[in-house]
């Protein structure tokens, strides 16, 4: 019976300090002055699912995290390394990509891949056109 209340608890809660994402979940990667948001996911059975026109935020660049399950809303603070955001959580840094996939088994669909493969075409050079007389 304790162990399937300590189950039930972990459910709920996978993480210290991060919330339960049920369906309609929206979770959003934002500047630290709320201007420009970088990505915005929903949750849909189960599976992370893009909204917008991903914008890739510069290397080390501090974002936050906010996500809106129904009418309550978190912030966590982040930093972007790589291909992967890390939380900075009460407990540690926590990478985003592997607590998606990992903790809350949510099938991502490429919503986490679009780094990677626009960091492979790097560097993009613009195009350049003559100038007209």
């Amino acid at each position: 019976m304790v162990g399937l209340l300590l189950t039930a608890v972990l459910a709920l809660a996978p993480l210290p300090g991060l919330p339960a994402l049920p369906d309609g979940t929206e979770v959003r990667i934002v500047s630290p002055n709320l201007r420009t948001v970088y990505l915005f996911w929903r949750i849909e059975q189960g599976a992370l699912r893009l909204k917008a026109r991903p914008i890739r935020p510069p290397e080390n660049a501090s974002i936050r995290l906010i996500v809106k399950t129904g009418r309550s809303l978190h912030i966590y603070e982040g930093r972007v390394r790589g291909d992967d955001i890390y939380l900075l959580l009460d407990t540690g840094i926590v990478s985003l990509r592997e607590t998606f996939i990992r903790v809350y088994h949510l099938r991502t669909s490429k919503a986490l891949d679009f780094w990677r493969e626009r960091r492979e075409g790097e560097p993009r050079t613009p195009r350049t056109y003559p100038r007209r007389p």
